[in-house]
Order: structure tokens, then C-alpha cells, then sequence
């Protein structure tokens, strides 16, 4: 036995283990214009062995397709043999240059680099050919066996096309630009776009550089800010995965325009909220965060939570409580609607500056609802906190518009809204917990709230009043109430919920509708962004 393990073991070539070969670091290589008559590439490989004497390896040069690297033959023309030796380690390395592995299989009499087959290719259509490393292993009885590694090398010489259909959205100080590439089929990895004033005098530079097909610019290739109604030309330029430059596209003319966004045309119309640094906000919800940690601190005790119970009580039904044998915790609630603050409704405006920039739009607001429930006189006494965000966005007035004819601009506007606030709530769920099949929870809600609003100009800047005064970024405060009836979902199976509360925790779902009212107004002292609506919610929410 041990003289046939020893014999199969002779007549078994040492396998060459994992062969890994790299140039100039990488896996694969992209050769430009540029590089192609002066780039040296260094090929590394490891044999993952150590080799013998009998051990043979060969460096290849394959045209794509040829089959060179597979084939232990000599090879042919256009391929090329860099290297075939004995090895003398398991690493080792060697140099030939970047021409030489163009491979050209036409005969145009001219160096590599300069043969048509490779000077009329760009990123779309590149010559792909191989460097290729050939490990042979021999055993003592003449059997073996060959492992290859090898590394792409593709060629691209051409120029990519210029971009082409430029696109201009002037807006306040700055162009908006969008354009596409002069061929589709291109790795573009690079565009510069370049701005130039129309009376000349730029001195090099580059406005902007993108890797998408869109920019925004607000300064010359040279640094200066682009001043509204002045002429600009233009122009961008492509740089491909080969690193080759395309020709300028065709110079474009664009004038930036004087616009209002939001906050500006707020104010040009007599608003009167002229915002805030927004660092006075910290104490608000410093306020949110301490009494949240006191509201989850769990008490072993009923009389630790005395005062607070008698405080709440009076928003209750004068009503015996008859705690059920597992009374939820916790409520979280996620809630949506169509939020449509009543910005116009403030005294004094001589206009509608809301709906002028953002029409009747009513993007929908989130809000995240948590809750502890305090106490069960006869239902679900319940405090928290709720957090949500808006957004909406629209187009901002012309400054150039006819009095009382505001005309939109191709400029963007952006308004953020972030409620925030303290609430009480109180669910009728006696009947819920009582009876597992009973499925609505009547409740009624109400708190304090405070909104952080956010106006952003064109260039995504919070807006400033240069003629009014004023920042576009403040405060309101007020307050919510809400009436709703929630849908209790464990009703529907009740055998599923207890499996449910078993695994989770989670002992009622609810999907809820209610219909609130948000007089956010700064308890109508004025000065202050009016964000008051009225609206149907729905959502759903998970007591624990």
C-alpha cells in the first residue's frame, strides 16, 4: 500500500497552486492617448509554490480571442512571447513597455501606437488584448500539468465625442446645466465644465468637474460669481476610463436671472417672520429629551407616578379602572397626510406668496408618534412625544414679474418642515381589553408643538432677505389636538395576536384614522411663519 501511495504520488505533477499575476497593481489596464508610447508595465506574479528545476513559465502577449494563453504551442504573430524561462523563485517580475502590447494584426509600416487599428478605437470600442502567464509543472516521469493567470490590457486612443444637446436653467446667480454624451456607447468617467464670460477676459480654470450629466454653477472657470442678466458661454468637456479628452462642445450662451425664492417672495409680499439661527432651539428640545427619560424610567412602585396620574386624571372620565392582567406599556404610531400650512392666512400679506411658488401642492407629512401609558382610569391615559418632516418644493418668482403677477422662474425653491412636539392622549380601550373581539378604540389627542421651517434658495443655500432682511429658517410654535378611532387588528385573530405577543412582545396592533387640527401661529403674537392646517391622518401604531 504504501509503495503504490508512493508511486501515485510520483506519477502526480506537483500542482501548481492559485497563480496570481498583476501590472502595475492591477487586474486590468486602460490605456489612453497619453500613456500608450511611455507607460512601462510591470508585471508581478506569484507561482503560489516554490518551483523546481524542471518548472517552466511563460509571459504571453494574446490578441483577444487568439487562444495563445491556453495553448502551450509557440506563438504567433500578432501574438508575442515576452518570457520563457526556468523560474527562479515563486515571486518574480519583469518590465516591457506599453506599445508592446498593442498586438496589431495589421501591417499599416507604422510603431504600434500609431497603427490605425488602435488610433481609431475609443472607450466604446476598445483593442482588448491579454497579458498572460503560463506555470508548467513537471514530475520526475515526464507528466504535467500548466496553470495560466492573466491580466486584461485594453487600448483606447480615440477621443470620446464632444457632449452634446446642452440644456440651461438660469437661475438667481447660477446656471443650472444638464447636457448628454456625444456617444452613448463611451465610458465617460468625467466632465469640466467651463464658464466664461461673454466680454472675455477668463484666465484657465475650471468651473466645475461632475461625473454625472448635470452641474450647477455659480462662479467663472476663474472664481468669480456669476452676476444675473451678464452673458456666459459654455462649454464641457469629456474625460473617458482611458483618460482621453474629448474637443469642447459647442459654446452655449446663458444669463443668469434675479429671482425670489420662497423666503424672499414671503417677504417682498409683507411677511413678517424674519427667522432665526436655529441654536435657540437647543433648550425646545434639550425640554423633549429630559422629559422623554423621565417618562420611561419604569417605577416599581404606583405612588411613584402619584403626581402625575392626578395631573392627568382630569383629561379622563371620572371612571373606575379595571386593569386587565397585561396592560401595554408603550405606543409607537407612524402616521401620514396631506399637509397644506396656511402660510397666506397671515394678516398684513399682499399676496399669496405660498401658492404663487408652490401651487397646490400637498406633499405628504411623516410623523413618528411614541407614547407611555401612564395610567388606565377607565381606558389608556397616555404621554409623549411625536417628531415628523415635510417637504416641498416649487419654482421661484421672477423679480422681473409684472406688480401683482408673480411669473415662475426655472429656479427651484425649497421648503422643510420639522414638527416636533409633547402630547397627551386618551384611549378609550376599556372596551378592547375586555372583550379580545371588540375592534375600535375611540381617542382624542392634544399638545404642544414647535416646527423648525427651513427655506432653501436655487442653489440649496438657506435663504436670506438682502432687501427685507431676514433669514429663511425659524421657529413656530402652537398646538395640536386630534380626534380618531383606531382599528384593533388583533381582533380579526385573536389566537394569532397571543402567538404574535408571545414571540414579539407586541400586544395590539392598530391601523387609526384620525382628524386633527395644527394651529401652529406662535399663539398669534405675530412675526412668525404661519404653518396652521387642518387634515385627515392615517397610520398605524404598536402598543408593548
Amino acid at each position: 500500500m504504501r509503495i503504490a501511495s508512493a508511486l501515485v504520488a510520483a506519477l502526480t505533477p506537483l500542482a501548481a497552486s492559485a497563480v496570481t499575476l498583476t501590472v502595475n497593481g492591477l487586474q486590468e489596464l486602460r490605456i489612453g492617448v497619453k500613456d500608450c508610447k511611455s507607460l512601462q508595465l510591470v508585471a508581478n506574479w506569484d507561482l503560489g509554490v516554490t518551483p523546481t528545476g524542471n518548472d517552466r513559465i511563460r509571459l504571453l502577449g494574446a490578441r483577444n480571442g487568439s487562444g495563445a494563453c491556453s495553448s502551450t504551442s509557440a506563438t504567433t504573430s500578432p501574438d508575442r512571447t515576452f518570457l520563457d524561462s526556468t523560474p527562479r523563485a515563486r515571486t518574480d517580475s519583469t518590465t516591457l513597455s506599453a506599445s508592446d502590447m498593442v498586438l496589431s494584426a495589421s501591417d499599416a509600416g507604422v510603431q504600434p501606437c500609431d497603427d490605425p487599428d488602435v488610433t481609431n478605437r475609443s472607450s466604446a470600442n476598445p483593442l482588448n488584448n491579454m497579458l498572460c502567464l503560463q506555470y508548467s509543472v513537471t514530475s520526475v516521469f515526464g507528466s504535467g500539468s500548466v496553470s495560466t493567470a492573466s491580466v486584461n490590457v485594453k487600448y483606447a486612443l480615440a477621443p470620446p465625442f464632444p457632449p452634446i444637446d446642452i440644456g440651461i436653467a438660469p437661475g438667481d446667480g447660477h446656471l443650472k446645466l444638464s447636457w448628454s454624451p456625444g456617444d452613448p456607447a463611451e465610458i465617460i468617467v468625467q466632465y469640466d465644465v467651463h464658464v466664461a464670460p461673454a466680454t472675455g477676459g477668463v484666465d484657465g480654470g475650471v468651473a466645475a468637474t461632475v461625473t454625472s450629466t448635470h452641474a450647477d454653477v455659480s462662479t467663472t472657470d476663474d472664481g468669480r460669481p456669476l452676476q444675473n442678466d451678464a452673458g456666459y458661454f459654455i462649454t464641457i468637456v469629456a474625460t473617458d476610463s482611458y483618460g482621453n479628452v474629448s474637443q469642447p462642445s459647442v459654446d452655449v450662451l446663458a444669463f443668469p436671472v434675479a429671482t425670489a425664492d420662497f423666503y424672499n417672495h414671503y417677504r417682498d409680499q409683507g411677511g413678517s417672520a424674519r427667522g432665526c439661527a436655529s441654536g435657540g432651539a437647543s433648550v425646545w428640545i434639550a425640554g423633549i429629551a429630559i422629559a422623554l427619560a423621565l417618562l420611561l424610567r419604569r417605577r416599581s412602585k404606583a405612588r411613584n407616578g402619584a403626581s402625575l396620574i392626578a395631573l392627568l386624571a382630569v383629561l379622563a372620565p371620572a371612571a373606575h379602572a379595571v386593569e386587565s392582567e397585561r396592560q401595554p406599556r408603550f405606543l409607537i404610531g407612524f402616521k401620514i397626510d396631506r399637509y397644506d400650512p396656511k402660510v397666506d392666512s397671515e394678516p398684513g400679506l399682499t399676496g399669496t406668496p405660498y401658492h404663487d411658488v408652490f401651487g397646490s401642492r400637498k406633499p405628504l407629512r411623516y410623523q413618528l408618534e411614541f407614547d407611555w401609558e401612564v395610567a388606565h382610569p377607565f381606558g389608556a391615559l397616555l404621554v409623549g412625544a411625536t417628531v415628523g418632516f415635510w417637504q416641498n418644493y416649487g419654482k421661484a418668482v421672477l423679480r422681473s414679474s409684472p406688480p401683482g403677477s408673480p411669473q415662475p422662474s426655472q429656479d427651484t425653491t425649497v421648503l422643510n418642515v420639522f414638527p416636533i412636539g409633547l402630547i397627551a392622549t386618551y384611549r378609550f380601550d376599556w372596551l378592547a381589553n375586555r372583550w379580545a373581539r371588540f375592534p375600535f378604540i375611540p381617542y382624542a389627542q392634544a399638545g404642544l408643538m414647535r416646527a423648525l421651517w427651513m427655506s432653501y434658495n436655487g442653489k440649496g443655500d438657506v435663504s436670506r432677505d438682502p432687501v427685507n432682511g431676514g433669514r429663511g429658517r425659524g421657529w413656530t410654535n402652537g398646538y395640536t389636538t386630534a380626534l380618531g378611532l383606531a382599528l384593533n387588528l388583533n381582533a380579526i385573530d385573536v389566537e394569532l395576536a397571543r402567538e404574535g405577543y408571545v414571540d414579539t412582545g407586541i400586544q395590539r396592533t392598530s391601523l387609526f384614522a384620525e382628524y386633527g387640527w395644527t394651529f401652529l401661529n406662535d399663539f398669534n403674537r405675530g412675526g412668525a411663519l404661519l404653518l396652521t392646517d387642518r387634515a385627515w391622518r392615517f397610520g398605524l401604531a404598536v402598543e408593548f
